[in-house]
């Protein structure tokens, strides 16, 4: 009996690391500054970009810089993008949705007109990458809609959100 019951123990601790982010991170993560006063927000300046064909996976990166030492972009093979985070790629289409997106699916993005960023919540920490694609509707209220890839950074998980950041 015991065991059953640490069994279960670790199985409700091991979803509680697995669980989405909270509605204030991925807000935070969308539009790169914090929204609550339990997250903080730093901001990834992109300074020097760097190319390089067959990355990894077959991924062509065509967009990667260097942050505290590890490789960070966005590459393509084909019909397939993904982020990639320290060596390692994250394709966008296995990106899981979080909250109400509006039936938008895992996107393809400009990563020249994306936010990157590195938010923290707690013990959860994310790598961000907030966009409003590409523009779309800047004269309209489509510019408040912006979409955004959040990996985490314990357990590799990538999110995918879309948000009208006025709510």
């Amino acid at each position: 009996m015991k065991s059953a019951f640490a069994a279960m123990i670790m199985v409700a601790s091991s979803i509680g690391w697995a669980a989405p982010p909270s509605e204030n991170l991925v807000k935070s993560c969308l539009q790169a500054r914090a929204v609550a006063p339990s997250v903080t927000i730093r901001n990834i300046n992109v300074d020097e970009i760097f190319q390089e064909d067959d990355y990894a996976d077959g991924f062509n990166a065509g967009y990667i810089f260097k942050y505290g030492g590890v490789d960070i972009g966005y590459a393509e093979r084909k019909s397939d993008k993904a982020l990639i985070y320290s060596g390692k790629i994250y394709q966008l289409s296995k990106a899981i949705p979080i909250g109400n997106n509006d039936e938008v699916k895992p996107t393809a993005f400009n990563p020249t007109l994306a936010q990157w960023s590195v938010a923290k919540e707690g013990k959860h920490q994310y790598f961000c990458v907030g966009f409003n694609f590409d523009g779309l509707g800047q004269s309209g209220s489509f510019q408040n809609v912006h979409g955004g890839y959040l990996l985490n950074l314990k357990n590799r998980d990538l999110y995918f959100a879309v948000r009208d950041i006025r709510q």
